[in-house]
Parts: structure tokens; C-alpha cells; sequence
């Protein structure tokens, strides 16, 4: 069979989904050579894979003959002025391109599984000529009348935002600021990163009017370029699919924590739930990933919401970079982590409050659990918890806006509605479609995009 590259970058849901992928593909017969980050290199060999640590990805662009006392506006244009002729050169070195060239060539594989953030390894690696796909968890970005961006949270056929005219115009004002601030770069000679990987994508012969410019992570959205997203097709907002989407449905790994298992968390988690149990009460879970170094308010009004109410045990997972002795004192049926084995807890839990990344949402999928949504509001995440409310998933919030009260009803709505755990069963069907399918044949059929 192939032997296949996966390109990960550092989000920590991406690589968790990749290991589902990786494993059935090494199931379908197929050798995987995970391409990674140094920092990710240990945890991704821990669980068995074949793995090696690509350079550090420079998505901080600094050129070092820039001293960095040139800040001002007249010493940027003398410094860019000055070497005008060597910027492209020396962004090859600060890119480290040829590095990742000689990387590919040592792996050799039969096709490149690249996480559509890592620009620099998308390109190197078509020079090469080595087969491309690139892998995401988001949905698609598609500009459309139906559909509005991910970086939206507007929903079609609620309110004058999800009518065709506030489609348009939400698509209208996102492209002006995204060109406004690719103005403003070049007008003050920053963020040579793009302007590198455009100049590169046409020496190497790539057809540019595929990439589109962008302010998510990545620089550039792919629009003809084929790209498997770890999503159902069924979940985006009704509109015609973009040609380049690959719908692999979420991959969720059920014993992705057990090399991380904590025997006291194990014990806390197994007396909840045998209190929740012997009350025949419910379990909230809540979570702001492992991305949030803020959101304290929101979690305290979160703990206020549920405090004294009869049956109810809620379990918090805060992440590594919030302490739990920042909450005070908190009632005994509220229960605060800085990690829990989240697939684990979900599989307990009646509802689960949450950030809406993709990683947990996919999770409650698996599991079956509806959602109270509450986006981060970061990158994807207003769009996406935007798509599971359309589809009748959750209750949408307002992290922001919602009191304590506010928080607690919606809660509610989704405990005692069963309307939510029916629709999450319809998606479960749909969702264990995809888990039966092989992925070879989507991942190498040849079509043109």
C-alpha cells in the first residue's frame, strides 16, 4: 500500500483528530510518517507512531539583519529599500524551505496529509511534486449567499443578519477588512511571511488563483486544492459544497488520554458519578479548551448558574493556564479540574457547556450529548457553534452578555428538551456512516478541482 506523510501543526485538537485518521489508515494497510513540530514529536511517538520532527515552523517572521530598534515608519522603508533585491532570498533561509525539501525527499511518501496552516510544508512539498492533500477540522469557508463565513456567527433565515442581503453584506465588510489589513502590511512593510509564500507559490509554478487571502491562521485559504476536513457535510448551512472539500467525518479517538491518566482524577470522576447516579440527578460538563488563557468571569458565572440547583453536578475543565485557587471557595457539587479525560466525561455527561471547538463538539457527536454553546470567539469557533444551533444540536449563548441566570435557563432547556438528544441521535446515525467508510478511496481518487 502508500506511504503516507502527516503534516501536524500545534493545535491540540488537530493532532488529537489526526490519530484517529492515522489509525485507520494504518488500518486500511497503508505505512503513516507523522512530520511534526519538536514540541509535539514525544507525544505523537507515544502513541506508536512513526514520527519526525520537521524545523521549527516560522510563523514569527523576522528578518535579522532588521535591527530591532528600526520600528519607526522611515527606518522600515530604508531597511526594506535596502535590500529589495535579497528579501526573497534571504526569506527562503528565515522559512527554512530547503530544509523541509530535504526533509520530503528523505521521507519520500506517496502522498503529503498537510494541515492546511503549514504553508511552508504545502509548498515545498509541490515542488517536489509530491502528491498534496491538505487536512483541516474546520468547515467550509466558501463564499456564499446561503452560507456565511466561519468567522461569523450568523445563522441563514434568523433575522435581517441571516437574510441573503445580510449574508452579502457580512461577506462584504469581512473582505474589506481583510484586504485593509494586507494594505496596511504592505504600507508598513510587515508580514513579509505572506508576500514570501505568494512570490514561492509562482516560481514553483502554482496556480495562485487558488489562493485566497485570509486572516484565520492561515494566510491563504485553498480553494482548488483538495482539502479533507475532519467535518460532515450534513452540518454545514445548506448551500452548494465547495468542489475541494473532502468530508471525511470527525475522527475521534476514545483512548486518546490513557497514556495521561491521573489515578486522583480517576477517583474524583468516579465518585461524581456515582453521586450523580444515586441522586438520579444530571452531570454538566464544561470546557474552554485548551487554548483559553482567560474566560475566569465567564467560568465564575458558569459555576454561579449552576450552584444550588437540585441534581445537578457540574465537573470544570479549566486548562493548564487557569488556577483553580483563582474561584474561591465552591459548593460541593461544583468540581473543578485543570484536566479531565474529556471523552471519558462526556460519555457521563447529560449536557456540556462549551467553547465551542471543534475537537469537543465532535465529541458530544460521538457521545451523543447536546450542547449549550458559548464560542470563544475565536478563529472558527463563532461559525461553528453557529452550524450546531442551526441544526438543532444546542442552545446558543452569549459569553459576554449572559448573566449567571441567563446561562442557567439554557442550561436547563437543554437537560429538559429532549428535542436536543433526538436531533444529536439523527446526527449519530449520520456520523457512524462516515466511521464505516474506508478513507483510501477519497483520499486517492484522482478529480479535478
Amino acid at each position: 500500500m502508500a506511504h503516507i506523510v502527516l503534516v501536524t501543526g500545534l493545535l491540540t485538537g488537530r493532532i488529537n483528530a489526526s490519530f484517529e485518521l492515522a489509525s485507520r489508515l494504518q488500518k486500511e494497510g497503508h505505512e503513516i510518517t507523522y512530520l511534526c513540530q519538536p514540541s509535539t514529536l514525544v507525544k505523537i511517538q507515544s502513541y506508536g507512531f512513526n514520527a519526525l520532527a520537521v524545523s521549527k515552523i516560522t510563523f514569527d517572521y523576522k528578518d535579522p539583519r532588521r535591527s530591532a530598534m528600526e520600528s519607526s515608519w522611515f527606518k522600515k522603508l530604508r531597511f526594506h529599500l535596502k535590500y529589495l533585491k535579497s528579501h526573497y532570498s534571504e526569506g527562503i533561509k528565515i522559512l527554512k524551505l530547503e530544509e523541509h525539501k530535504a526533509l520530503f525527499r528523505q521521507v519520500n511518501p506517496d502522498l503529503a496529509l498537510i494541515d492546511v496552516e503549514i504553508h511552508d510544508m504545502i509548498f515545498t512539498a509541490i515542488e517536489l511534486k509530491i502528491p498534496v492533500k491538505l487536512t483541516t477540522t474546520w468547515f467550509s469557508d466558501k463564499i456564499s449567499l446561503k452560507s456565511p463565513s466561519i468567522r461569523t456567527g450568523v445563522i441563514p433565515g434568523r433575522g435581517v443578519s441571516g437574510t441573503k442581503v445580510g449574508i452579502l453584506f457580512s461577506w462584504l465588510l469581512m473582505r474589506a477588512k481583510i484586504n485593509a489589513r494586507v494594505v496596511l502590511n504592505r504600507l508598513t512593510f510587515t508580514n513579509y511571511r505572506r508576500w514570501m509564500f505568494k512570490k514561492y507559490a509562482k516560481n514553483i509554478g502554482f496556480d495562485t488563483s487558488g489562493l485566497l487571502v485570509n486572516t484565520l491562521p492561515p494566510l491563504y485559504s485553498f480553494t482548488k486544492l483538495p482539502i479533507v476536513t475532519m467535518t460532515m457535510s450534513e452540518l454545514e448551512f445548506p448551500h452548494k459544497l465547495a468542489k475541494n472539500m473532502i468530508y471525511v467525518g470527525p475522527m475521534i479517538r476514545e483512548n486518546r488520554n490513557l497514556q495521561k491518566e491521573d489515578p486522583a482524577v480517576a477517583d474524583r470522576l468516579k465518585t461524581i458519578y456515582r453521586k450523580r447516579d444515586t441522586e438520579k440527578g444530571q452531570l454538566i460538563y464544561g470546557s474552554v479548551g485548551s487554548m483559553a488563557t482567560s474566560g475566569v468571569v465567564f467560568l465564575k458565572k458558569v459555576i454561579k448558574a449552576c450552584t444550588d440547583q437540585e441534581g445537578w453536578q457540574l465537573v470544570l475543565s479549566l486548562g493548564p493556564n487557569l488556577n483553580i485557587a483563582d474561584f474561591g471557595e465552591v459548593p460541593s457539587q461544583i468540581h473543578l479540574f485543570n484536566w479531565v479525560p474529556q471523552p471519558e466525561v462526556i460519555s457521563h455527561a447529560d449536557c456540556v457547556v462549551t467553547h465551542a471547538g471543534n475537537n469537543t463538539m465532535n465529541e458530544c457527536l460521538h457521545y451523543t450529548v447536546p450542547m449549550v454553546l458559548y464560542s470563544g470567539k475565536k478563529t472558527d469557533q463563532d461559525g461553528s457553534a453557529a452550524r450546531m444551533a442551526y441544526h438543532g444540536l444546542g442552545v446558543l449563548g452569549d459569553k459576554d452578555r449572559d448573566g449567571a441566570e441567563q446561562i442557567r435557563s439554557n442550561i436547563d432547556e437543554v437537560l429538559t428538551n429532549k428535542a436536543f438528544r433526538a436531533k444529536m441521535i439523527e446526527f449519530n446515525n449520520i456520523y457512524q456512516d462516515y466511521r464505516a467508510r474506508a478513507l483510501s478511496p477519497l483520499l486517492f481518487e484522482e478529480k479535478e478541482y
